[in-house]
């Protein structure tokens, strides 16, 4: 594995342009924008919100560096025995503090697509006459009471509907290495504290969100004309997939200069 000097303040600088982070959000060479179809599934459930386009994505706000403090609360005892046989007892919440996660870049968007419906919505329930019954799962007094449940027909996908917009925040880390153990552990932690310091709403479309965020990593690309490091980046795209990341790569820096990376945990 190699490092690239200098591609976190890189891309810092670039995407102080604008046009530079829609190309980030919707690459050129993604016509279907299955990068911002991905960032939307990781946070409104693919399971009741089935996204077949996307329209357009407008950037509200960015903001770089931002630190977020996930609260902790620590939970403790005080016993003091009183003179005589009484006895106190207090419990203190002290609040902690854990170390700070640095987003590199957070944005706030919106995003119109095109969506139809995953699924049936449960239109009623209805229970029958009280049976009696000796079977498995049978109440202590011998009678069950079966219920019934209807569900509304999937809508049919209508291309022609006005597209919907979505509010997306899309918070991204710059890894200057493919050091996956390492960007895993970051994007986790990242996530975790991001949702304990913002609760994401209870429900949308009838599904819970998935995330307060949706989470996108970009590294160093590698050679466009080697096969190996293309497959290479795949994997991780799907790898980060399985976590509910989205995975980006970016050209290092013009001239910029590849150093050995030391592993640590040899």
């Amino acid at each position: 594995m190699a490092a690239t000097d200098g591609f976190t303040d890189e891309l810092t600088l670039r995407y102080l342009l604008p046009d530079n982070v829609n190309v980030l959000l919707v690459p050129g060479n993604d016509p279907e924008r299955r990068r911002v179809r991905a960032l939307l599934a990781s946070v409104y459930d693919p399971t009741f919100l089935d996204v077949r386009s996307v329209e357009s994505v407008e950037v509200l706000d960015k903001e770089f560096q931002t630190a977020v403090h996930a609260s902790v609360a620590v939970h403790g005892s005080w016993d003091k025995t009183i003179p005589m046989t009484e006895q106190a007892r207090a419990t203190v919440e002290i609040p902690a503090t854990p170390a700070v996660q640095w987003i590199d870049m957070s944005l706030e968007t919106l995003v119109a697509a095109r969506t139809a419906a995953g699924g049936g919505v449960l239109a009623s329930v209805e229970a029958e006459a009280w049976a009696a019954t000796g079977g498995p799962g049978a109440r202590p007094d011998g009678f069950e009471r079966p219920y019934s449940l209807e569900y509304t027909e999937t809508p049919t996908f209508d291309p022609t509907a006005p597209a919907r917009s979505f509010p997306l925040r899309v918070s991204a880390l710059f890894f200057d290495r493919l050091d996956l153990v390492d960007a895993l552990r970051r994007l986790v932690q990242a996530r975790r504290a991001v949702d304990a310091a913002s609760p994401r709403p209870e429900a949308h479309d009838g599904g819970a969100l998935l995330a307060s965020s949706a989470w996108l990593a970009v590294f160093p690309a590698g050679p466009p004309d080697d096969p190996a490091s293309q497959a290479t980046e795949q994997q991780i795209v799907e790898l980060l997939a399985t976590r509910g990341f989205v995975a980006a790569f970016e050209t290092a820096p013009a001239g910029s200069r590849r150093r050995p990376v030391r592993d640590d945990r040899s």
